[in-house]
């Protein structure tokens, strides 16, 4: 057939090749990969769901036996989100994947959970409360930004789409805001020292990780610029959203 007389007489050229290697490479370890170990936690959120279920029906069941299975849920739907962003997003236009930001970006990924191993106290009931409430509020607000951050998600600082609507127009990294608060908020009743230094490590890695983020976006839209000016990096600016209430 004509069509392979022509591809075998024009060899592909050496970016075809490295193109194909990095689709391939993608493929494997920025979506199969991640969405396997997220599907880990999805088996464990699963068992924990269960688990709250059985409680509640259980005679004595308390207000804070149904915050705790509604966390679970939410804690189910993050990581089933995870896996599906992951299969599905978008090609990176640009990205930083110097070692030590790769390092650095997954400790600040999955600290929080490590903290969970390391030695504590014995659980301060009166904190038990305000910490499921706590987690509650971050993991809602992890979700919605999720939910516009969509196929743009990734661990490592890197460039597909700007979002700039929904709570990126309260905050700029309104994911890492709801991960930090719902990761805070469910060690709080048992921390001790060790956890309080690796949190505060996680704390360390996130900055180092939203500047490197940062500075992939700038360079890839050129409109950053302007979004980083007006809206604050982390926290939300609490005038700025009652002047914007009062507007509509």
């Amino acid at each position: 057939m004509p069509s392979e007389v022509a591809a075998e007489s024009i060899p592909a050229s050496a970016s075809e090749r490295r193109r194909g290697g990095s689709y391939w490479f993608d493929i494997v370890f920025g979506r199969l990969l991640p969405a396997s170990f997220f599907s880990v936690f999805i088996v464990d959120k699963l068992l924990l769901v269960a688990s709250s279920v059985s409680r509640l029906q259980a005679p004595g069941a308390q207000a804070s036996d149904y915050l705790a299975a509604a966390n679970q849920l939410l804690g189910l739907a993050y990581f089933t989100l995870l896996v599906v962003l992951y299969t599905v997003r978008l090609p990176k236009r640009a990205g930083d994947a110097r070692p030590w930001i790769i390092a650095t970006s997954f400790f600040g990924s999955f600290s929080v959970i490590l903290a969970s191993f390391l030695p504590g106290v014995p659980a301060r009931q009166q904190l038990q409360l305000a910490s499921v409430l706590l987690a509650l509020v971050g993991l809602c607000y992890t979700l919605w930004a999720l939910a516009y951050l969509r196929r743009s998600f990734s661990i490592l600082p890197e460039a597909r789409r700007l979002v700039t609507g929904g709570p990126y127009g309260l905050s700029r990294h309104p994911l890492y805001l709801g991960e930090a608060v719902a990761g805070f908020a469910l060690y709080v009743p048992t921390l001790a020292w060790p956890g309080a230094t690796l949190l505060a490590l996680y704390l360390v890695a996130q900055y180092l990780r939203i500047r490197a983020e940062e500075r992939v976006l700038e360079k890839e839209f050129p409109e950053y610029a302007e979004y980083r000016r007006r809206v604050p990096r982390y926290l939300p600016d609490p005038v700025r959203i009652l002047r914007n209430l009062r507007s509509t």
